[in-house]
Parts: structure tokens; C-alpha cells; sequence
């Protein structure tokens, strides 16, 4: 601390004992000077300053309802939830009528979906004061959001009855008349509201974007034309207008409209605005020199200057990431933003558990940063601790519900886990809350694809392509959903499109290349990698791609080539160290196998998966005790990743010990993944073992009549029913397994004894 500052506390000390010896004599009058400093503070958004002079007021008057309330508006504009709504429990056990309170309280209900308690609540308002339209808004949320939307069109008319000039009801009741599909009421309700607040933003994107889900894309982009010509410094305009013209393909157009917005708004806020719009559209260098040339208006801006250390990360430019982090946390070590940048530079310096224990401290800081769950769940998930990674994302969900980037990554998570339902569940929220964002529809059109659920799929994919017709990922999806239905040449016509939409990103290649090798048009799939090599032959997934390609045509000295050029030009790349594993194991080079997937779990030390593959290889080897310890430490990661659960159980089973464990975690594993044929085979295996072949005999029928050319099914199949006494398909089932000649020594010679001792 310097001597100036020491000096500046020390008369802030003075002057406020000063101050508590003036008043003291007055505690009402203190009390009401306090409100009146917290209010101003309040009022500049200063919450923290805020808080302390509403604590103030309440150890001058501890029984003052108001000083409670205001203290509940000041915690929660810190997203201190709990605590809030704690002083809000408070003002109304002091004053029960106090109706602010109890109508605020009713809006924390509604965040956390607790609608129950929400009508308890505005029916208590309703009962004091009979034209509380705030009560009735109330209703009608949560009538909504209990998926009754006729009671909350009632609700909302009420509100409209005694609010006939708030645009905001007329917004409501709109909203209920698209979820009833009575499109022409909905539209006079969003023009209604046009016609009382013809300046409001909200008004005109609601009412633009109704017309755009009815494919009526000319009236939508005039109504946002005009909705700036009412407003020409709305931001939130011209970025829905520039967002439309994006996805309609008018590039162009689009620029134009941004940059009609910087010359007209030369602000760092519009700055902010535009780039995090480039952001958004994934044009990382665009967003750089937007933030950058708002730094040329607000020079220093932390605002900005944390955007453009999100960029470096983005776009792994780690050193100058990490020379700005050191920057911004010398000028705000305590900012919560600052710190959860900085938790991000350190898992993008490959520093996992650092980056853990750092986001782990912000958590503990700041409970109610959803950013700060949201990034300490990302680092959990990169480290493979998919468990805590879903805890701290569903945490960052509660704090800030409907938050975009957390529903998507709760989708990818789920499906990740193999959690279908509740991936669809996070995607119908994801749509609900941005109908016309087309990542969004795809997400859930994915879902459902997952679930065999095509026609529902086809609906949101569709959707997307009316909202973004030349957006790559729409077309992956729509040949993905045509590969679903079997109509291979729709499907290759559209992974074929969306290459030439991006012909520069990986995905689309290894689907579109993927297809044509699963239709047997290898040649035609390795002549478009090698196009995309030598076009990029910086980008290290496209010789992953190539070198996969050639794996399958059996050229392994030139997949290894590709794989070894991924791991060159990107020493992070896990996948050309599996790829390269998997080639040396069917080359039969064990331990350089092990080798590569070694260095690959150097990267992700906690993935269940690279655990898992490692612990095959030692199973490979019959070294049972080492593939058991791998499969432990897959355990550890995620005691829910079904193919560890099961590769654990045969390792006991194998070994002929802890049988009631290797139980428990087949049929965990087998609850996990139910149609799983391997699963399903090491279940009934373990039955084996414990002599209930009643139990095992219809899992491993059930595994040969799905897979009819394992010759391991068989084998299990036999040995089920001539233990059952079932002497003659057990050894016609045996005869099966050895005819195919691909069982292990050691299983050919327990069939044959087998055999040998039934005849």
C-alpha cells in the first residue's frame, strides 16, 4: 500500500467515525441517510458500495423493512441469489404487505423454475391488491413455463386489460400465440406493440424474427430496416439486421449495415457489439480488429482488452494470450472475469490441474459467476473428469438459466455420456429460448437422430436450412440424417455441399470422405483428402483424414507418414497418436501401440477413454492385472463410462475372482449401454462364472443373433447350454466358434475339450 493511499484510508476512517458520532444520536436519521447513499450507489450499478450502506441502515433500524429490501436489490444485481432472497424473506416477515418484495421474491421463484411457489405467490399479491398486473405477468410466466399456455394467455390478457399501453404485455401474449400455432394473433400482437413503443428494440426484433420463422424474409429485414430508421442508435437493431442478412448468404449487405453502425455509434460498446458479433460468426480476425479499433476510441478499455485475450485463446495465439493475461491481472488481480481469463490461459498452456485449481478458487470467490462454473467445467472435461465437468456446467446453469454456451455444452456433454434423452432436453431449451439460432436447431435435430427419432430430426434440420441455406453444418446434418434413412445419394449430394461450403474445415471433410469409404468409393474419398492436404498442408486433422484413408486401403507406411505429419505440426493432436497406436497394434507392434497411446494420455492424463484403450492393450497382451489398473483409473475419471465398467468385469471374470464385483459392474455397465452386443457378452460371461447359466444363455443368443460371425458369441453361447444340459446346440454352437478360426488358443482349446468331453 502506498503512504497516499494509507493517508486516504485513514481519513475515509476519520470522517465516517465522524460521521457515526454526528448521527448516533439519531439512529433514524442515519438510518435514513445510509438508504439514500445505497440508493445512489444502486443506481450507478455499484452494488458492492451498495451493500455495505443498506447493512448500514439495517444495524441502525435492524427491523426496517426497506433497508432489507434495498439490501435484496444490491445482492441480487450481484447475482447473490441466496442472499437475496434471504433479505427479501426478511422484509416481509417485517412488513407482509410489502408487495415490491413479494412480487421480486416471485421472480426468483421464476428463475429457478419453481412455478408452484410462483402462483402461491402472486395469488397472495392478487389477494391484497386485485389489479396487481405484475402478479398476473407472473402467472402467466410460470403458465408457461409449466407448458399451459391457454391458462397463460388468460393470464397475460389480464395484464394487457389493466396495462392496455405496455408494449411488453402485448410481447407476452404474442409469444403464448406462437407455442398455440395461431400465427395471425400473434402477429397483431407484436404489431400492437409496435404501434405503443414504435422505438423499442425488443418490439422489432420480436416482430422481425416472427416473420422470419414464417419464412416471410422480405417483410422481416424491412422491419428492421425501419426499426432503425425509428432508432438509428439502437445496437441490438443493427446486429439482428446484420445477423439476418449473415444467414441469408448477403455478405455484403451485411458489412454494410455494421458499418453503418460504427460511423453512426462511435462508442467502445458498439465496438464491443460488432465484434463480439464477428465472434459469434466465428471470424476471430474480424472480431480482433474490431476490439482493437475500439481501443482506438476507449484506449485501455478493460472490456476490450479482455475480449482480445479471449480471441488469442480462440485462435491459439498463446504467448501474446499470455503476455495480455499478465497485463490484466496486474490491473484488476481481484476481477472475477480477469481470473476465469486467466484460469483459461493456463489450460491452453496444456497446464490442466493448474487451470483446475485456479477456476476452483474463483468458484469459491464468486459462487454465483456462471462464467467462472461454465470454464472450471471445460477444464474438468478436458482433464476427462466428465462427472465434475457436468456438475460445475449444470452449476453455471442455475446461476444464469438459458445461458447459450452452457446449454451447448451440456448437449455435447450428454451425448458425450451417451445421455441422448437429456442432450434432447437441453436442446429443446437451447431452441426454445433462441428459435431462430441454427446451431441450435441442429443440436436438436442431432438429438432426436440419436434417438431414431428421423422425422422430428428432419423438422429441425429443416428449419435451419430455411434460416441459414449456405451454412455448412446444415447440409453435414442433413446428409447425415439422409445416411440415417439409407438414401445414399441425397446423402453424398449433401456432405459433398457442405465441402464446398467450407472447404477448409476438417469436419466436413472426414464426414463427406468417411460416407464415400463406408459405400466403398475409397479412391474417390482419398483423391478429395489429398486435395484438401495440399491445399492446407499446414492443417494438421487434414493429414489425420488422409492418413486414416490410407489405413484403410492397407498403405500403412504412408498413413503412418500422415500421422506422424499431424503430430509435427500439432504435438497437441491426441488423435494422430491414437491413429498411430491403432496402426502399430495391427501391424502387431504391441508395445509401440502402447507407446502412442501413452503419449496421448500425457496430453488428457483423465480420459476414461484413452484409460480404456490402454487397458485393451494389456488385455491383448493377457496381462490382466495391468488392464485392470488402467480400467480402474478409467473408473476414477468416470464411474460411468460403460466400456471400463465392462472391461473391468472380464478382467475379474478372467481371473476368476471378486465374480459379485465384476456383477455389479456388468450390469452397470449394461444398464449404461443396453443394446451394446460386447456388453451384453461380458454380463453373460460373468453369469457364467457364478453358474447361472439361465441368465447367461439368452444374453450371449441374443449376441450371436445380432452378431452372427463372432466367433467369441458362439463360443459363450456353447458352453452357456451344455452347462444348462443342453448338449447338442451347445455343441453345435462350439463347432460354429472353432469353424471360423478366430478364437484365442486358449478359448480353441477349451472348446475342443468341451466337445471332446460331450462326446
Amino acid at each position: 500500500m502506498s503512504i497516499q493511499n494509507a493517508h486516504t484510508k485513514i481519513v475515509i476512517i476519520f470522517l465516517a467515525a465522524s460521521f457515526l458520532v454526528g448521527c448516533g444520536r439519531d439512529p433514524q436519521r442515519a438510518k435514513a441517510k445510509y438508504l439514500a447513499s445505497g440508493q445512489n450507489f444502486l443506481n450507478q450499478k455499484k452494488y458492492g458500495d451498495a451493500t455495505v450502506e443498506f447493512r448500514n441502515a439495517i444495524r441502525m433500524d435492524p427491523r426496517s423493512a426497506e433497508a432489507y429490501y434495498q439490501l435484496a436489490q444490491a445482492e441480487i444485481g450481484q447475482q447473490n441469489w441466496k442472499a437475496g432472497f434471504a433479505d427479501l424473506e426478511k422484509a416481509i416477515e417485517l412488513d407482509p404487505a410489502r408487495l415490491d418484495a413479494r412480487l421480486e421474491r416471485a421472480r426468483l421463484y421464476v428463475a429457478a423454475r419453481e412455478f408452484l411457489q410462483v402462483e402461491q405467490e402472486a395469488n397472495e399479491i392478487l389477494q391484497r391488491d386485485p389489479k396487481n398486473a405484475d402478479a398476473y405477468e407472473l402467472i402467466g410466466g410460470a403458465r408457461v413455463g409449466e407448458g399451459k399456455p391457454e391458462e397463460a394467455l388468460q393470464a397475460f390478457s389480464k395484464v394487457a386489460e389493466l396495462r392496455p399501453n405496455d408494449a411488453n404485455c402485448f410481447r407476452n401474449l404474442a409469444m403464448v400465440e406462437v407455442k398455440l400455432r395461431r400465427f395471425p394473433d400473434a402477429e397483431e400482437h407484436l404489431k400492437r406493440a409496435s404501434a405503443i413503443d414504435p422505438k423499442s428494440a425488443q418490439v422489432t426484433i420480436d416482430l422481425a424474427t416472427f416473420y422470419r420463422q414464417q419464412g416471410r424474409f422480405d417483410e422481416s429485414e424491412k422491419t428492421l430496416e425501419a426499426g432503425v430508421q425509428r432508432n438509428p442508435d439502437a445496437l441490438d437493431i443493427y446486429l439482428a439486421w446484420a445477423n439476418f442478412l449473415s444467414e441469408r448468404g448477403k455478405t455484403t449487405e451485411m458489412e454494410g449495415v455494421l458499418d453503418n453502425l460504427r460511423n453512426r455509434v462511435k462508442s467502445p460498446d458498439a465496438a464491443i457489439a460488432i465484434g463480439d458479433f464477428y465472434l459469434r460468426k466465428d471470424a476471430l480476425d474480424k472480431a480482433l480488429a474490431e476490439y482493437i479499433r475500439g481501443l482506438s476510441v476507449s484506449a485501455k478499455n478493460l472490456d476490450l482488452e479482455k475480449r482480445i485475450l479471449g480471441v488469442y485463446l480462440t485462435s491459439n495465439q498463446i504467448e501474446k494470450a499470455a503476455e495480455l493475461d499478465g497485463k490484466i491481472m496486474k490491473q484488476v488481480p481481484s476481477d472475477t472475469f480477469a481470473e476465469v481469463l486467466h484460469g483459461r490461459v493456463l489450460l491452453a498452456q496444456g497446464k490442466k490441474q493448474e487451470a483446475i485449481i485456479a477456476l476452483q478458487g474463483t468458484v469459491k470467490n464468486a459462487p454465483n459467476s456462471a462464467d467462472a462454473h461454465y470454464y472450471l467445467g471445460l477444464a474438468y472435461w478436458q482433464n476427462g473428469n466428465l462427472g465434475q465437468a457436468d456438475g460445475e456446467l449444470k452449476e453455471a446453469l442455475k446461476v444464469a438459466p438459458g445461458m447459450p454456451p452452457v446449454l451447448r455444452s451440456l448437449v455435447e456433454l450428454s451425448v458425450a455420456q451417451n445421455r441422448p434423452s437429456e442432450a434432447q432436453s437441453y436442446a429443446q431449451e437451447l431452441v426454445e429460448k433462441n428459435p431462430t439460432d441454427v446451431n441450435a436447431r441442429l443440436l436438436l435435430g442431432s438429438a432426436f437422430l440419436r434417438q431414431a427419432q428421423n422425422r422430428k430430426a428432419e423438422e429441425q434440420f429443416a428449419a435451419a436450412e430455411r434460416l441459414a441455406p449456405n451454412q455448412a453444418s446444415v447440409h453435414l446434418s442433413l446428409g447425415q440424417l439422409h445416411l440415417a434413412n439409407k438414401n445414399w445419394a441425397q446423402a453424398e449430394k449433401e456432405f459433398e455441399a457442405a465441402t464446398q461450403l467450407a472447404p477448409a474445415d476438417t469436419t466436413m471433410l472426414a464426414a463427406y470422405t468417411s460416407f464415400l469409404a463406408s459405400r466403398q468409393q475409397l479412391a474417390k474419398a482419398e483423391d478429395a483428402a489429398q486435395q484438401f492436404v495440399n491445399a492446407n498442408p499446414n492443417v494438421a486433422q487434414g493429414h489425420v483424414v488422409l492418413g486414416g484413408l490410407k489405413y484403410s486401403t492397407k498403405d500403412s507406411e504412408a498413413a503412418r507418414l500422415e500421422f506422424e505429419k499431424a503430430i509435427q505440426l500439432d504435438p497437441q493432436n491426441i488423435l494422430g497418436y491414437v491413429q498411430l497406436a491403432v496402426l502399430y497394434r495391427r501391424e502387431g507392434q504391441m508395445d509401440a501401440a502402447i507407446g502412442q497411446y501413452q503419449k496421448a494420455l500425457g496430453l488428457q492424463p483423465r480420459s476414461a477413454l484413452l484409460l480404456t484403450l490402454l487397458g485393451n492393450m494389456y488385455l491383448e497382451k493377457d496381462e490382466l492385472d495391468e488392464a485392470g489398473k488402467y480400467f480402474a483409473k478409467a473408473l476414477e475419471a468416470d464411474a460411468n463410462y460403460a466400456p471400463a465398467n465392462a472391461n473391468l468385469a472380464w478382467v475379474h471374470a478372467q481371473q476368476g475372482k471378486d465374480l459379485d464385483v465384476a456383477l455389479g459392474l456388468a450390469q452397470k455397465a449394461k444398464s449404461l449401454n443396453p443394446d451394446d452386443s460386447a456388453i451384453s457378452d461380458v454380463l453373460g460371461w460373468v453369469m457364467y462364472k457364478k453358474g447361472n447359466y439361465s441368465g447367461a444363455i439368452p444374453l450371449h443368443r441374443d449376441c450371436v443373433k445380432k452378431t452372427p460371425d463372432s466367433a467369441q458369441y458362439h463360443y459363450h453361447l456353447g458352453l452357456d447350454l451344455i452347462a444348462a444340459g443342453q448338449k447338442e446346440p451347445g455343441s453345435e454352437q462350439l463347432q460354429a466358434a472353432l469353424k471360423m478360426n478366430k478364437l484365442r488358443a486358449a478359448d480353441q482349446e477349451q472348446a475342443k475339450h468341451a466337445l471332446a468331453q460331450e462326446n
